[in-house]
């Protein structure tokens, strides 16, 4: 009973020491996005997100200051939205993972009815 409960012990100082570890990771700098639709007839391509983070909430712009973003993490599951000026503002939403050492991110994104993947590396 005492080695069952030590070895429960353990594995929960364990996991809680990587939540800590990901908890623990600023997303904030600058971004270098590629993105690739779906539909190979669309042309994909680059651009520079600046993003800031405070707690768990992302803000930042993206394309030189030409469309904002706004965003959230949670642990190595990260969102972001970003609205160009457009009228109506058209809002790309990017969902990925940030990898255990937080200098990229991998996942999808959708614009409209459109969608692809998409990955950011940290500069």
């Amino acid at each position: 009973m005492v080695i069952a409960m030590k070895k429960v012990i353990v594995t929960l100082v364990t996991a809680a020491a990587v939540a800590m570890v990901y908890a623990a990771v600023d997303v904030s700098g600058t971004w270098e996005i590629e993105a690739t639709f779906d539909d190979v007839s669309l042309a994909g391509g680059g651009f520079d997100c600046v993003i800031k983070q405070s707690s768990e909430t992302l803000s930042g712009s993206c394309s030189d200051g030409s469309a904002s973003l706004a965003g959230e993490i949670d642990g190595q599951k990260i969102v972001w939205r970003v609205s160009g000026a457009d009228n109506p503002p058209v809002v790309t939403t990017f969902s990925g993972t940030l990898n255990e050492s937080g200098k990229s991110i991998e996942g999808r994104f959708t614009a409209g009815s459109r969608g692809g993947s998409f990955r950011a590396d940290r500069q």
